[in-house]
Order: structure tokens, then C-alpha cells, then sequence
């Protein structure tokens, strides 16, 4: 009897360590990261590409009004077709006296570092990670909108014009009873992809009411906030994909699921009602360019 029950508590012992045991890679964000991969002979139709925009804003920033307003516009032309994400990090991102909500946090700070510029001017927009290749932020991949927006504005068609190899399909569930959001991405492979792939996921918030400073209104005490970065759920530079494939053949579909817990506490806490879910695949490495966004309502 001592010995079978020495062995069953080595085992639980055991059981216990595996558990907490953290294998390389694991984004911590998350509770909970599972895999599925298969290939189908039963190709699905390619989707319609969208292009995802991470603007650098801020409510001191007096000209990050008239940046937000042309992303708004370029998402009215486009419906549909554009993910934008709105990055309180850096200078002129505190809180005008008298503001109510605070939008940074590390997590925007993490992904602006990603991308090894500092900490670019404002109004200032990636769009699907590719650097810019003539204007004044050539070489860049935070693009200086300017004064007239001109760079913005001659970057976006030729990202709306290309096609995307992968299918995005996106759910979002929040339990609560335990208080976690479940996250469900499924990738389809309309096409051979040899290139190393991650995906990313993170959390925005929309409908914020709050202070923002302006160049020609001065003080708007009733600015409409939008796109509010608020957390990854992946690590910053994502979480790498079919890494032990060299090619993720037309047919591949990758199945994941993550789940992890909203911030709800507090003055700074999300109003899950008005919260996004964002799945963005893209490069590794050298290239960081996004092949395909999609995002969901987290509830």
C-alpha cells in the first residue's frame, strides 16, 4: 500500500510539474493556445484581401485628428476592406488635464518597438508592415501622414489591388462565468506558400467619449475614439505557424484557439460590449508584410 501510494503521488507529482512546466514560445497573454492542422482536398474560394493600418495617435497630438479622419475616409470608400488600429504610444499620448481615460499601455508600446523606429511622429501609419518606398518616409514603416496626407493616400490603392493565399475565418466567445474570451482562428491556404508565416492577434475598443486636443478646434471635450489598441494576445512579433512546413501547400488549414482574460477592472477597463477581436497572418523575418486581417466582435 506505502508503495502504490508513493508511486500515485510521484505521479500526480509529475502530472503537476508538466503541467506548469512553460514550453518555449508559449505566449503568456493567453491561457490557453491549441493547434489542429490538416490538408483538404475541398479548396475553398480565395477571400477579398484587406488591408490592415496601425496608426500612431494621441489625445495631446494636435494633429492625429485630421490623420484619424482620413483613415475614416478610407475606410467609408472601401468598406469592408480595411482593419485600422489606433496606437496610443509615445510622445503626445498623455492625457489632456481633465481626461477621463488613459489609452496606453505596454502592450502598444511593445508593438510600436517592434518595428525598431523609435518613436516616430504623429500622426504616423504602417500599412500591412511593408516600409514605405519613395516619399518623405521612404524606407520607413511608420509613414509621416504630412500635411496633406498625399503618402497615405498613394500607398493604399496598390495594397487594395493585391491578392491574399490565405483565408481568415474569425470567432470570438466570452464566458461569463469564468470571465474568459475564447478566440477561434481557422486558416485556409488558397495557395502555395513557401515563406515563413505568424499570426497575430489583438484586442482593439471603440466608442470611447474623452478630451482630444486639435490644431484649429483647440480643446474637443467630446471626441469620438476609435480602434483603441488595447492588448495583444499573441507575443509582439506573432506566434509563428506551420513553422516545421517548408511549403503550407493550397489545401493546409490550421486550426487554433486561444483563450485569455479581458481587463474589465477599473476606470481603464474595456467595455467588452464595444471590443474588437483582430487575426492578422504575416511574415517573419526580414519581411514583415501582412498577407490577410480579419476581425470580429469579441461578444
Amino acid at each position: 500500500m506505502k508503495k502504490g501510494l508513493l508511486i500515485s503521488l510521484g505521479f500526480a507529482l509529475f502530472l503537476q510539474s508538466c503541467k506548469e512546466q512553460i514550453p518555449n514560445g508559449l505566449n503568456l497573454n493567453s491561457l490557453i493556445s491549441k493547434d489542429t492542422t490538416y490538408v483538404t482536398s475541398v479548396f475553398e474560394t480565395p477571400q477579398q484581401k484587406k488591408v490592415l493600418i496601425e496608426e500612431l495617435t494621441g489625445a495631446s497630438c494636435t494633429n492625429c485628428p485630421a490623420g484619424t479622419k482620413q483613415l475614416r475616409e478610407f475606410d467609408s470608400l472601401n468598406p469592408g476592406r480595411i482593419v485600422i488600429t489606433a496606437l496610443h504610444s509615445g510622445f503626445l499620448t498623455e492625457p489632456p488635464a481633465g481626461a477621463l481615460y488613459d489609452f496606453r499601455n505596454p502592450d502598444a508600446d511593445a508593438l510600436k518597438l517592434f518595428f525598431n523606429e523609435g518613436d516616430p511622429g504623429k500622426p504616423s501609419a504602417t500599412f500591412d508592415r511593408i516600409p514605405a518606398t519613395s516619399g518623405t518616409s521612404a524606407g520607413k514603416y511608420f509613414i509621416l501622414r504630412g500635411q496633406t496626407g498625399t503618402d497615405w493616400t498613394t500607398t493604399l490603392p496598390a495594397l487594395l489591388a493585391k491578392t491574399t493565399p490565405v483565408n481568415i475565418h474569425l470567432e470570438s466567445a466570452y464566458n461569463g462565468t469564468t470571465g474568459n474570451v475564447e478566440v477561434k482562428i481557422k486558416l485556409a491556404f488558397t495557395a502555395d506558400v513557401t515563406d515563413q508565416l505568424a499570426v497575430s492577434l489583438f484586442v482593439l475598443e471603440n466608442g470611447r467619449v474623452d478630451i482630444q486636443e486639435d490644431k484649429d478646434l483647440g480643446e474637443i471635450e467630446d471626441y469620438h475614439f476609435s480602434h483603441i489598441f488595447r492588448k495583444l494576445i499573441t507575443p509582439t512579433s506573432g506566434e509563428l505557424i506551420l513553422d516545421s512546413l517548408s511549403t503550407k501547400v493550397k489545401g493546409r488549414v490550421l486550426e487554433k484557439t486561444l483563450v485569455f482574460q479581458p481587463s474589465t477592472s477599473g476606470i481603464n477597463g474595456w467595455n467588452l460590449d464595444s471590443c474588437m477581436i483582430v487575426g492578422a497572418v504575416h511574415r517573419t523575418g526580414t519581411s514583415k508584410e501582412v498577407l490577410h486581417v480579419e476581425e470580429v466582435k469579441l461578444k
